[in-house]
């Protein structure tokens, strides 16, 4: 069998399996390069392959790309080679023995408070109100941009992060999160976009209808701007991008003596599998109670919000 023909393979059990589409298109990716490589050396079976060969590709891939990347395509190609020992695709696993070092966790950067404030006081509509609901609910960028109108429960006071067919969440699990007063104020001058979306880009030449989601990439684009011309630090590694929000949330929450275990429900973290995990049930009441604590300030209104200018 080709290695084209098992990564197909594989890719349709991870499909089988419910994989997010967001995880095969990465997987898809990473294949991609790697059977490209071994094509150029020559090596198109899956019985030619050898640790050497996966050896010398990560240390080709390691000239320019972080090392967590590295790391994390090694651990998908492992994958490959462990199924298709299953299937019985290759007598052995040749990557069976081979070890990966993971990479130490760095700490990322977060702005503070007043940071923040500058960001918000700067940005003009709608970006100010994207942000807002970034900074003061920890949600991610992807989660804001499949938002829809049905999903902000003003009666109760709730954003629903729901996830559906097509549109999971990281998790794929559906949570809610309670709206900070500072948040509050903001919904009352947000705009139905009459549409699918909470928040939509501007008609543009080719969409000139309009009602297509925001752009997570100019999203991330528009702040990182924005936050340069502020004079704040902007990138990924040492700097602040728009997923920093998120960082600036849970440490808000977290330095408000919130449970750690309640901003985890909040952020739609999944990574406590212990059985206090399981039994643990953060009550309506309690949940607001623990998000009006946290003290992000009160803030004016913007004085308009709705679609975005880009495409």
């Amino acid at each position: 069998m080709t290695v084209a023909q098992a990564v197909e393979d594989y890719l349709g059990y991870l499909r089988t399996e419910h994989r997010a589409r967001k995880t095969l298109v990465k997987y898809h990716g990473i294949f991609d390069r790697f059977v490209t490589y071994l094509a150029e050396q020559r090596v198109l079976r899956l019985g030619q392959v050898t640790a050497g060969h996966f050896d010398r590709y990560r240390a080709h891939r390691q000239k320019s790309r972080h090392r967590k990347t590295v790391y994390t395509e090694g651990v998908v190609i492992k994958q490959l080679f462990r199924w298709a020992r299953t299937r019985k695709l290759v007598t052995e696993d040749v990557l069976a023995d081979v070890r990966l070092h993971k990479p130490p966790l760095v700490p990322k950067t977060a702005p503070t408070l007043a940071q923040v404030a500058r960001l918000l006081a700067a940005a003009d509509e709608p970006l100010r109100t994207y942000l807002s609901f970034l900074a003061f609910t920890g949600m991610r960028a992807g989660e804001l941009q499949r938002l829809r109108l049905e999903d902000i429960d003003r009666t109760g006071n709730w954003v629903h992060v729901v996830s559906r067919p097509g549109h999971e969440t990281k998790t794929r699990m559906s949570r809610k999160i309670p709206i900070h007063p500072r948040l509050q104020a903001i919904l009352g001058i947000i705009r139905a976009s009459g549409g699918t979306w909470l928040f939509t880009a501007a008609p543009s030449t080719k969409y000139p209808d309009g009602g297509r989601p925001i752009s997570v990439k100019r999203l991330n684009e528009q702040f990182t701007r924005l936050a340069a011309r502020l004079g704040l630090p902007v990138g990924r590694e040492s700097g602040f991008v728009v997923h920093s929000l998120r960082h600036f949330f849970e440490t808000a929450a977290v330095n408000a003596r919130v449970p750690q275990r309640v901003v985890d429900a909040w952020l739609g973290h999944r990574s406590d599998r212990s059985m206090a995990a399981v039994y643990y049930h953060l009550g309506d009441e309690e949940s607001h109670q623990f998000m009006g604590s946290v003290p992000f300030g009160m803030g004016e209104p913007a004085a308009d919000a709705g679609r975005e200018d880009a495409s």
